[in-house]
C-alpha cells in the first residue's frame, strides 16, 4: 500500500499532470513579486520614515526627541523647495502627530489630538490634516504654493508652542 502510493508520487504521469499548475502558480508568484515593488515604489514617502525608525534604534545614542522633530522640520522645508508638496504635507502631518504624542496628547487621529491640545487656536492647522488625509485617499489634491505656506507656517507655530524648535 505504502509502496503504491510512493510509486504514484514519483510517477512521471502525475509529474507531467501537475507542470502546467505548477508553472501557474510561478507565473502568479512572479505577478505578486511586481504587484510588491510597485507598490513599495508608489508609496515610497514611507521608505523614508522606516529608514528613520530603523536609524534611530541601532544609533544606540541616547534618544533625543526634541532634537530629532527638528531636524524632520527643517527636512519638511528641503521637500517645500524641491516643489514636492504632497510629501511635505504628510511629513508635516507626521510630525505634528510624533510632536504631540511627546508631550502626552490624546487622540486618534491628528485632527482630534489637535483639539485636545494648546495648539487648537492656530489658524490652518487643522487643513493639514483635511489635505493630508485627501492626499491619502488619492483625491489628488492642487495646492497652490500660497497655501501650502501658510499650512507650513502654521505647523512651525504649533511646533515652537510645544517647544520643538526655537
Amino acid at each position: 500500500m505504502l509502496d503504491d502510493v510512493l510509486q504514484f508520487l514519483e510517477s512521471s504521469e502525475l509529474s507531467e499532470f501537475l507542470f502546467p499548475f505548477k508553472v501557474l502558480l510561478l507565473i502568479i508568484s512572479v505577478a505578486f513579486i511586481f504587484a510588491t515593488i510597485y507598490y513599495i515604489v508608489k508609496v515610497s514617502f514611507l521608505i523614508p520614515t522606516v529608514k528613520r525608525r530603523i536609524g534611530d534604534f541601532l544609533s544606540f545614542q541616547k534618544f533625543d526627541s526634541k532634537n530629532i522633530l527638528a531636524k524632520r522640520a527643517k527636512k519638511i522645508s528641503t521637500f517645500l523647495n524641491k516643489k514636492d508638496y504632497k510629501r511635505a504635507i504628510l511629513m508635516m502631518e507626521e510630525l505634528l502627530i510624533d510632536a504631540l504624542k511627546e508631550k502626552g496628547t490624546k487622540g486618534d487621529n491628528l485632527y482630534k489630538m489637535i483639539e485636545n491640545s494648546s495648539i487648537a487656536d492656530i489658524e490652518g492647522i487643522k487643513n493639514i490634516y483635511t489635505i493630508a488625509e485627501e492626499i491619502k485617499e488619492g483625491q489628488g489634491y492642487i495646492l497652490n504654493l500660497e497655501e501650502l505656506q501658510k499650512l507650513f507656517d502654521s505647523c512651525e507655530e504649533a511646533l515652537r508652542r510645544l517647544k520643538i524648535i526655537t
